[in-house]
C-alpha cells in the first residue's frame, strides 16, 4: 500500500497541473487540494482513494475519484450530483453519443456509492442505447468510470492522467 500511496501522490501532482489549465473547472474546483484516503475493507479487500477535485455536499457532488482496489484494479470515476450534474452532464452526454469513448462505463445502479465495476451496477457506454444514455441526465446522480487492470501497473500514472484529461476536455 506504500507503493500505491506514492503512485497516487505522483498522479495527484499530474492531475493538479492538468486541472490548473482546464477551462471546464471553476476556480472553486481548481482550488481544492487532493485528498488521499486508505481503507481496509471494501468488500473484504484493502483500498486507497484519491479524490481530486472533490466537493461533497448533501445535495451537490463533484468528484473525480481514483480508486486502487487491492488485487482488482485501478478505476477513475466522475461522480456528479445537483448543480454540478446540471452543469456538466449535457456536454458529457453529447460527447458520449458522438464518438468512441473507449472503456468508459455509466452507472445504472440506484446506489451512488457503489465503486465495484460490475455489470449489475455499470454498463459500457457503447452497450447503452441513445435513449438510455439520455436518461442518465435525469437520474439523481451521474457517474461514469473507467478501469485500468493491475497488469498495466507500469503505465498506470500515465493512463490515469490521460483519462483525467479526457474527462476535463469532455466537460467543456
Amino acid at each position: 500500500m506504500e507503493k500505491v500511496g506514492s503512485l497516487l501522490g505522483e498522479v495527484a501532482d499530474g492531475y493538479r497541473e492538468r486541472a490548473a489549465h482546464a477551462a471546464a473547472l471553476t476556480p472553486e474546483l481548481k482550488g481544492r487540494f487532493p485528498k488521499l484516503s486508505r481503507g481496509e475493507n471494501y468488500q473484504g479487500l484493502p483500498y486507497m482513494i484519491l479524490d481530486y477535485p472533490a466537493v461533497f455536499d448533501r445535495d451537490h457532488v463533484f468528484a473525480i475519484r481514483t480508486l486502487f482496489w487491492w488485487g482488482r484494479y485501478f478505476s477513475l470515476t466522475l461522480h456528479l450530483k445537483g448543480r454540478y450534474q446540471a452543469r456538466y452532464v449535457p456536454a458529457l452526454l453529447d460527447v458520449l453519443g458522438s464518438r468512441e469513448t473507449g472503456n468508459w462505463h455509466l452507472a445504472v445502479s440506484e446506489d451512488e456509492w457503489v465503486h465495484a465495476v460490475r455489470e449489475s451496477d455499470y454498463r459500457r457506454v457503447q452497450e447503452l442505447s441513445e435513449a438510455q444514455r439520455a436518461e442518465q441526465g435525469d437520474r439523481v446522480f451521474f457517474k461514469m468510470v473507467t478501469v485500468i487492470p493491475l497488469d498495466l501497473w507500469d503505465q498506470v500514472p500515465g493512463l490515469l492522467e490521460e483519462r483525467f484529461g479526457e474527462l476535463l476536455g469532455w466537460m467543456g
